[in-house]
């Protein structure tokens, strides 16, 4: 009679064990078939070939000339537009070896901003280099500004200034066709978002809430080529005007408030 408790008992207890690990299976299952779901609404778009910033400013452009919107050099005439044109750029994501935690996670400006150092002065920073050089912007941030966690366009400005010698003009409220006469001059644009209205399949937890990237090219049908430095998928990651004009916002509280704003980054003279 034992026997058969202790059978039946054990039957029961197994029962309920496959039940469980069923569940955790189906549920995992469920889980990684949204996760990819997630992804492969986004199929990454061909780009055009790359070229190099620096040619093009040499040959279009100098540091005085006039911002987006304004006459290339001393012709004073406007540059053609062309239809489609990516920069050349060497991609590492804000958390370069893919480390999210603190202060990866925050490191948007700082990763933006050394991937055009790096493209303007030929740098040629490797993958440890580029974590270092984060590392380094921080600690000048956070004894400068006092954090270093989210920096609106005027302080990037002034990273760019004292810590580059790079020039900047702000740009607000651009549009499509400002953005090309920037590019077209070889200028690469740093960008400013409520991060989770970009709608990026990629980013965890539908976005951070304070994003920054660099604005590198642009195709037909109005879509912007970015250095997106929140995703490791990031490179030569395209989003519409549409949708980079709508989330284009400098950092404020509640971040909607802020004002539409780029930093176009002017190529040092050599």
């Amino acid at each position: 009679m034992l026997d058969v408790i202790l059978f039946l008992a054990f039957n029961h207890v197994m029962r309920k064990a496959f039940v469980i690990v069923g569940t955790v299976i189906v549920i995992g299952i469920a889980g990684a078939t949204y996760y990819l779901y997630k992804q492969q609404q986004y199929a990454k778009e061909s780009v055009p070939v790359a070229v190099d910033a620096g040619q093009l400013a040499n040959t279009n452009t100098s540091v005085d000339d006039a911002p987006a919107g304004g006459p290339a050099g001393d012709s004073g005439r406007e540059l053609p537009l062309p239809s489609e044109l990516n920069l050349k750029m060497t991609f590492y994501a804000q958390a370069p070896f893919g480390d999210w935690d603190y202060p990866w996670q925050e490191a948007c400006e700082e990763a933006s901003i050394l991937l055009v150092a790096n493209t303007y002065f030929n740098r040629n920073w490797t993958r440890e280099e580029f974590r270092d050089e984060i590392l380094k912007l921080v600690d000048w941030e956070t004894r400068t500004f006092g954090d270093y966690k989210h920096t609106d366009v005027l302080q990037n400005t002034r990273i760019l200034s004292e810590l580059f010698g790079l020039q900047s003009v702000v740009m607000s409220d651009p549009t499509y066709d400002d953005v090309r006469r920037s590019l077209t001059k070889g200028h690469f644009l740093i960008a400013f978002f409520a991060g989770k209205r970009l709608g990026n399949p990629f980013y965890k937890n539908g976005g951070p809430n304070y994003h920054v990237m660099v604005i590198k090219g642009f195709k037909e049908g109005e879509k912007i080529i970015t250095a997106d430095v929140g995703t490791k998928h990031g490179e030569d990651y395209v989003y519409t005007w549409d949708v980079v004009q709508n989330a284009l916002h400098d950092y404020d509280e509640p971040i909607e408030s802020g004002a539409k704003r780029m930093i176009e980054v002017i190529p040092p003279k050599f």
